[in-house]
């Protein structure tokens, strides 16, 4: 089974979760060349994650973190694909139902809220769908 890898610092630990901080990067935040072109994008986003590993773990430490390949790939299903099909659906439903192209595009926009409404109502059930593992602390200077 493939897996999706990715660094994350501990910013602190409890005995129930731990909160990592993770880099999001796009394709070019690592080009030497970033600062000149000021295209890159970086961002640091923070998660928690249940503390099921037997590491001792500490502020600072850099971890690797492991996700199923198919969990990334339902991940992105339910925040991407899922909301497309949703607005095309609609927007050439209304358009077939006779409605004008600025209520077709007012109604396929309306139609993400109930949407991430129930996304967000379900979001207890959708953490457990999603199992991010610590596989092993690592060096920062390999990152």
């Amino acid at each position: 089974m493939s897996e999706i890898l990715h660094s994350a610092k501990v910013v602190s630990v409890s005995p129930q979760l731990i909160e990592l901080e993770i880099e999001a990067r796009s394709a070019c935040a690592s080009c030497h060349l970033q600062q000149a072109c000021l295209i890159g994008d970086s961002k640091t986003k923070k998660i928690q994650i249940k503390n099921q590993t037997s590491l001792p773990l500490a502020p600072g430490d850099w971890v690797l973190l492991s996700m199923s390949l198919r969990e990334g790939e339902l991940a992105l299903f339910i925040t991407y694909a899922l909301p497309l099909l949703l607005v095309l659906g609609t927007l050439f439903m209304s358009l077939e139902l006779g409605m004008t192209e600025i209520m077709s595009g007012i109604c396929s926009i309306i139609v993400l809220i109930p949407y991430y409404f129930g996304v967000f109502l379900k979001h207890k059930s959708l953490d457990r769908c999603f199992n991010l593992k610590i596989v092993k602390k690592i060096n920062p200077s390999k990152i």
